[in-house]
């Protein structure tokens, strides 16, 4: 191995079979192959034998100079035993990270050395999925014994679970899965600052549906639910996994487009989303509906310098859009009168296969 492996024998304090406490605990709170030498210990081996928890035991292998480089299976109690889905008699000795070669690939291996060298427990949650543990989140504490180390380990996946769910309701639309308003500001906030640091522009698109009150109150609000969430998968496809798509409430969508390289790849951004919005829309009763977006932006840091600012300005041009036609774009100046319009036609969305055409407000 090309290390000097100065391992406790079999003589040692974990290297005797702890026969006092075999003949004193009940049979399923017998510890295997640990030593007993006094009341202490067989108090602590009993706990360790029936928690919940899994727990180990490892000792120090050094090297040359005497540092720890790695650790021996000592000792495992039963629900580390069913865990690693094999018997602890066959671990006893064995090293740790040929067995578990997670534990290079994590850099646990490092973290436990650590406890080692400093005395400082160290605590954290981490995924493995691996041969021996599938798809598991754990919950570990690793304390320094000795110049070994005891873990004690508890499954959390279920509780994970349940958390990462909670937090993704906290910021995420329920109707379209999208970025919700809180989970915005957080992007745009973040934006804003990477781009402050390298010199980096950021756009915000602020998106309306035309008409959508209409269609909401002709077609009933579970068709506009199919119409909201279609619109929001469709500004996902039209733009990349690095931009955030939010829905802020009602009709109204927020793209955050940060690193984009000109003026002119942000309008051709907003054609296509335009574009993508118009096709067709299967809805009840075999029809089809089109619609049409009022699409206002603004751009960090040319005519915005704060998440409240940008935003403010692009719904500034989304309303510019609305007074001057609908179906279209309109970049923010501080005029407005300068502003670019594109793809600039006025379209009120009709229901296709016969239906009369819903009137603008």
């Amino acid at each position: 191995m090309g290390r000097k492996t100065k391992v406790m024998g079999k003589k040692s304090f974990w290297g005797h079979t702890f026969t006092a406490l075999n003949i004193a605990l009940p049979q399923r709170c017998r510890p295997v192959n640990i030593p007993a030498p006094n009341r202490d210990h067989a108090r602590f081996f009993a706990a360790a034998e029936c928690t919940l928890d899994d727990f180990y035991i490892f000792e120090g292998i050094s090297d040359a100079s005497g540092a720890i480089v790695d650790f021996s299976f000592s000792y495992i109690n039963p629900n580390a035993e069913r865990r690693l889905g094999i018997r602890r008699e066959a671990l006893y000795g064995k090293i740790l990270t040929e067995v578990r070669p997670f534990m290079i690939k994590s850099g646990l291996i490092h973290k436990y050395r650590e406890v080692v060298r400093t005395g400082v427990p160290y605590t954290c949650e981490v995924f493995i999925d691996d041969d021996m543990i599938k798809g598991t989140w754990l919950n570990v504490q690793v304390v320094r014994l000795g110049r070994g180390i005891t873990i004690t380990s508890r499954d959390v996946t279920e509780h994970r679970r349940r958390s990462d769910r909670v937090n993704y309701l906290a910021h995420h639309d329920h109707l379209t899965g999208l970025a919700n308003r809180t989970l915005l500001h957080e992007r745009l906030h973040e934006a804003v600052l990477r781009a402050q640091d390298y010199g980096q522009k950021v756009a915000v698109f602020l998106i309306d549906i035309d008409y959508f009150k209409q269609l909401n109150d002709s077609l009933g609000h579970a068709e506009g639910d199919v119409l909201l969430a279609t619109v929001g998968q469709r500004l996902l496809s039209s733009v990349r996994e690095s931009d955030t798509v939010a829905r802020i409430g009602g009709d109204e969508f927020v793209i955050v487009m940060p690193d984009f390289r000109t003026k002119q790849d942000v309008e051709r951004c907003g054609q296509q989303i335009i574009r993508n919005a118009s096709q067709p829309i299967p809805i009840v009763g075999g029809q089809q509906i089109s619609l049409t977006l009022s699409v206002g932006v603004s751009i960090y840091p040319d005519e915005g310098h704060s998440p409240e600012e940008l935003l403010r300005h692009a719904d500034a041009a989304m309303y510019a859009v609305k007074d001057t036609g609908r179906n279209s774009l309109c970049v923010y100046d501080k005029t407005l009168s300068s502003a670019r319009q594109l793809t600039s036609r006025e379209h009120t969305p009709a229901c296709e296969g016969g239906t009369d055409a819903i009137s603008p407000v």
